[in-house]
C-alpha cells in the first residue's frame, strides 16, 4: 500500500468497474441502469473501510481464542561444568533438563471462555458496521429524493410567481393597482427564484453525501440513475411490542455489551484461579563426573508474600464496569426506540393535517381554474390560486419527509428493515 498509489484509486473509482460488478452480481444484485437502496449499500461494503475494520477487529480476537488455547513451549535447560581439580574418572558435568509448565487448569479455561466472549463480541459488531452502512446510504439517498421533489415545487412556485409578478405590473400599467402592489410581486418572485437556487445547492450537498456513503467521489454518481422505490411505500412494523423486546436482547450493540460481561466475568474467574498458581516439573539427565544421573526437578510459587488479591480486585472491577455498560447498552436501545416512536406519531399527525390542508388547497385550486375558464374571473387569482396550493403542497412534503426520517430512525433503533425494494 502507497498513498499516491491510494489516493489514485480512490479517485477513480466507479460504478462500472468490473470487480465492483462481480462482488454485486455475486450477491445477487446487479442493477440494470437504476442504483437503488440495496445496490448501493452493497456498494458501500465493498468500498468503505469500516466494515473492514471491524472485520479487522473480529479476525484479532478470534486469533486471541487461539492464543489463549495455545499450551506454553517447553523449556531446555543446559549448565554443563568442568572440575578442575579431578580428572579421573572425568572433569566433565554435563546433561539436558526440559522443564514443563503445569498450568492452573481453571485459569487456562477461564481464560479461554473469555476469549471466546470477546470474540462474540467483536463479531456482533461486524453486524452494527454493516448496519451503519445500510443506514448511512439510506438516509443519503433519502434525503437528495426529498430534497429532488422539494426543488421541484419550489421551481413551480418560482413559476407561478414570475407569473403573477407579470400579471400585476400589466394591471399597474392600466392603473387598476398601485405602485406598492407591483413591488411586493416582484419582491416575491425574487425570494421564489432564491429559494430554488438554495433548492438545488441542497442537492448538490446531498450528492456528495450519498457519494461519501457508498465510498465513491462525486463525479462516480454523476450521470447515474438513482431508484427511489424503496422510500415510496415503507412497511412500519406491525408488533412494536414484540420488536421491542427482541431488540433489548438482539441488538448488536446490547449483544457485544453482555459478552463484553461474560469476557469480564470470566477474567474474574481466571484471577481467582491464580490465586493457586501453576507449577513446573523438569525431567532431565546429568553426566556427573562418569556417573549416570536422572534428574526429576519440580519448581512450585509460594502464595506466601501475595495470593493474586490485586489482579482479583480490578477484575472485579472491571466486570462491575462492563455489568453496568450491558445496562446502559439496553437503556438507549429502549430511548432510541421510545424517541422514534413518538416522532413517528407526531409526524404522522402533521402529515395527516397536511394532507388535509392539501386536499383543501386542490379544491380552491380546481374552484379557480373553473371559474377562469368560465369568465368569472380573472388570470390572476387563478395563478394566485396554483401558486399557494404549490406552497401547501411543499408543506405536505416536509411533513411526509420528517415521518419518512421518524421511520428511518425506528428502522435504526430496532435493526429492523423498513425500508424495502419491491425489485432489485
Amino acid at each position: 500500500m502507497h498513498p499516491r498509489a491510494s489516493a489514485t484509486a480512490l479517485i477513480g473509482r466507479r460504478l462500472d468497474q468490473p470487480e465492483l460488478r462481480r462482488f454485486l452480481a455475486a450477491m445477487g444484485a446487479s442493477p440494470h441502469g437504476q442504483w437503488g437502496l440495496r445496490a448501493l449499500t452493497l456498494v458501500a461494503v465493498y468500498e468503505r473501510p469500516d466494515l473492514r475494520i471491524s472485520v479487522a477487529s473480529y479476525d484479532a480476537a478470534k486469533a486471541a481464542v487461539t492464543t489463549a488455547r495455545q499450551l506454553p513451549n517447553p523449556t531446555l535447560s543446559l549448565a554443563p561444568s568442568f572440575n578442575a581439580t579431578q580428572a579421573f574418572p572425568s572433569p566433565i558435568k554435563i546433561g539436558p533438563v526440559i522443564s514443563f509448565l503445569v498450568s492452573n487448569l481453571g485459569a487456562r479455561a477461564a481464560g479461554i471462555a473469555a476469549a471466546r466472549d470477546r470474540q462474540l463480541a467483536a463479531r456482533t459488531l461486524v453486524a452494527a458496521a454493516a448496519w451503519r452502512e445500510r443506514s448511512s446510504v439510506r438516509n443519503a439517498l433519502l434525503a437528495l429524493w426529498q430534497d429532488e421533489r422539494i426543488a421541484t415545487i419550489k421551481a413551480r412556485a418560482a413559476g407561478y410567481a414570475e407569473s403573477a409578478s407579470r400579471l400585476i405590473s400589466q394591471r399597474v400599467m392600466s392603473g387598476m393597482l398601485g405602485e406598492t402592489a407591483r413591488a411586493s410581486a416582484a419582491e416575491a418572485a425574487d425570494r421564489a427564484r432564491l429559494d430554488a437556487a438554495k433548492a438545488q445547492i441542497r442537492i448538490d450537498t446531498d450528492r456528495t453525501r450519498l457519494a461519501a456513503a457508498v465510498g465513491m467521489p462525486v463525479a462516480a454518481l454523476r450521470n447515474v440513475r438513482l431508484d427511489f422505490a424503496a422510500f415510496a411505500h415503507p412497511v412500519p412494523p406491525a408488533h412494536l411490542a414484540a420488536l421491542t423486546r427482541t431488540a433489548l436482547v438482539t441488538r448488536p450493540s446490547v449483544v457485544a455489551a453482555y459478552a463484553r460481561y461474560r469476557a469480564a466475568d470470566a477474567s474474574l474467574r481466571k484471577a481467582i484461579d491464580q490465586q493457586f498458581p501453576g507449577f513446573r516439573i523438569g525431567p532431565g539427565y546429568h553426566y556427573d563426573q562418569g556417573a549416570n544421573k536422572f534428574i526429576l526437578a519440580l519448581s512450585l510459587p509460594l502464595p506466601i508474600l501475595n495470593q493474586n488479591q490485586g489482579p482479583i480486585a480490578e477484575a472485579r472491577a472491571r466486570r462491575r464496569g462492563a455489568a453496568a455498560a450491558f445496562d446502559l447498552a439496553q437503556a438507549r436501545v429502549l430511548h432510541q426506540i421510545d424517541t422514534a416512536e413518538a416522532a413517528l406519531h407526531g409526524s404522522g399527525r402533521v402529515a395527516r393535517e397536511a394532507q388535509l390542508l392539501l386536499a383543501t388547497a386542490r379544491q380552491r385550486e380546481h374552484q379557480a381554474v373553473e371559474a377562469y375558464r368560465a369568465g368569472a374571473t380573472g388570470r390572476l387569482r387563478m395563478v394566485e390560486a396554483e401558486r399557494r396550493t404549490t406552497l401547501v403542497r411543499e408543506q405536505a412534503l416536509t411533513a411526509d419527509a420528517q415521518r419518512l426520517r421518524a421511520l428511518a430512525a425506528l428502522a435504526d433503533a430496532l435493526h429492523h428493515p423498513i425500508f424495502r425494494e419491491s425489485h432489485i
